[in-house]
């Protein structure tokens, strides 16, 4: 049976959109309990393990493979923005959510950039 390519479309939407049915979604008094003022460890998606800490009042540092100061602001609903000194001019976002108990970093694209492995 051959499907017209709508019905397959709205097929593959529906599952694709259960298969993360249990993302949570954390809001920024979340953020600001969870991970600021705290050494974070996240395990991004190259395998490698990063420390960041975001400080009250927009400083941001990274240790790790990768050492760097920068600034750190909210990104309402449920995510930050980092712009790191030695990098570009750019700044990069990530929404925070919560999958099957762990804390995820999604880029934009809902692509996962890193998951907490712990804190301090």
């Amino acid at each position: 049976m051959k499907l017209p390519a709508s019905l397959l479309a709205i097929a593959l939407t529906v599952t694709t959109g259960l298969c993360w049915a249990n993302d949570v979604p954390l809001t920024d008094e979340e953020i600001n309990t969870t991970l600021v003022g705290k050494t974070v460890h996240w395990k991004l998606d190259d395998g490698k393990t990063y420390q960041v800490e975001l400080a009250e009042g927009g400083k941001a540092t990274v240790s790790g493979p990768y050492n760097d100061v920068g600034k750190w602001r909210l990104h309402s609903p449920g995510g930050y923005c980092t712009s790191w000194n030695k990098q570009t001019l750019s700044e990069a976002c990530v929404k925070i959510i919560r999958r099957d108990g762990a804390l995820v970093s999604l880029r934009p694209d809902g692509s996962v950039r890193g998951t907490v492995v712990g804190t301090k």
